[in-house]
């Protein structure tokens, strides 16, 4: 019988079912020192928490009975995750759950960002009642969406849903993706509208080369993979979006082509020193700001629950 340490409440219903398919179920909360030292004296194989933050790489060194980590939280660290995977421990999340709520956090960027409302909305509250022909001025050299071209970079289930919004939007899609080479799909939307999607991923650099808005959706932590040399290789870019992890972009290097107008707009909802974001960047006009909330929304929560417990089916 697999036994699964519970550190966090568990709903009624996925308890139930659990016990259902014979899981051992153990729901007590253990201090985050106290973890893994728990997690190896009752031999634990499965380990639900509802704060990803909990994941540490002490964590993942220091259990040897661990199996399985399921997430059942709407802020996911893709570090930790690769961390534990290389270590031989699967982790399972709610992606499906999580992917909508990210792709239109990144169109609430890109809207606001390429309609220059993150400095409207700072400014008209100041200066609206007085110089509000000024504003109206200076916030009228915005672009609009469709018949650009947006790059995304890797293309995980929110990548996917980015894609087919920005079709709707009107905008051409290429995309980077080292494992995923071919999207291929039907879509259903509402209305009873449908249609076939088939994208052949590009290179890098040619994403990055011909995109007009590059934003990251990867499965796999990788360091820096927007950083100066690779903004370089830009000819047409305007705005570039982070709803995926820290330390996906490098600030240092975005925050100098805002600072020289070389870039319209940034939209950043992960940061490189999260939860403590650096103050060049929130201070930077051209930013649009959220607090790693691209995939928190109060429509959520059963999504996420009902999707581990389909999860669990894979934890043998």
């Amino acid at each position: 019988m697999m036994k699964i340490l519970v550190n966090e409440a568990l709903p009624a219903f996925i308890e139930s079912d659990l016990k259902t398919r014979g899981f051992e179920i153990i729901q007590v909360k253990v201090a985050q020192e106290q973890l893994a030292n728990y997690i190896n004296t009752h031999n634990i194989e499965v380990l639900v928490i509802q704060q990803a933050r909990k994941i540490t790489r002490s964590l993942i060194d220091s259990s040897t009975t661990l199996k399985y980590i399921l997430i059942a939280d709407t802020r996911i660290d893709l570090e930790y995750i690769d961390y534990a995977i290389k270590n031989g421990i699967q982790v399972l999340w709610a992606e499906k759950a999580l992917a909508n709520a990210t792709a239109e956090m990144v169109f609430a960027h890109l809207l606001t960002g390429s309609r220059l409302l993150q400095e409207a909305n700072r400014n008209m509250p100041l200066e609206g009642e007085v110089n509000f022909k000024s504003l109206q001025k200076a916030y009228s050299n915005g672009v609009e969406l469709a018949g650009k071209t947006l790059g995304i970079i890797g293309m995980n289930i929110a990548g996917e849903l980015v894609t087919q919004k920005a079709i709707g939007l009107g905008m051409r899609v290429i995309y980077y993706d080292d494992v995923k080479t071919l999207l291929s799909k039907k879509v259903a939307l509402m209305n009873g509208v449908s249609f076939q999607l088939n994208l052949e991923s590009q290179s890098l650099e040619s994403v990055i080369e011909e995109a007009h808005f590059l934003t990251v959706h990867t499965s796999q932590f990788e360091r820096y993979i927007l950083r100066k040399d690779r903004f370089e290789l830009a000819k047409n870019l305007l705005g570039v979006i982070n709803c995926a992890y820290p330390e996906a972009v490098n600030e240092v290097d975005l925050v100098d082509l805002l600072n020289d107008e070389q870039l319209l707009f940034a939209g950043l909802d992960r940061f490189e020193e999260e939860p403590n974001p650096a103050i060049q960047v929130l201070m930077q006009p051209a930013i649009s700001l959220s607090p790693n909330v691209n995939s928190a929304s109060g429509d959520i929560e059963e999504q996420i629950w009902n999707e581990i417990r389909e999860l669990f089916a894979e934890c043998r």
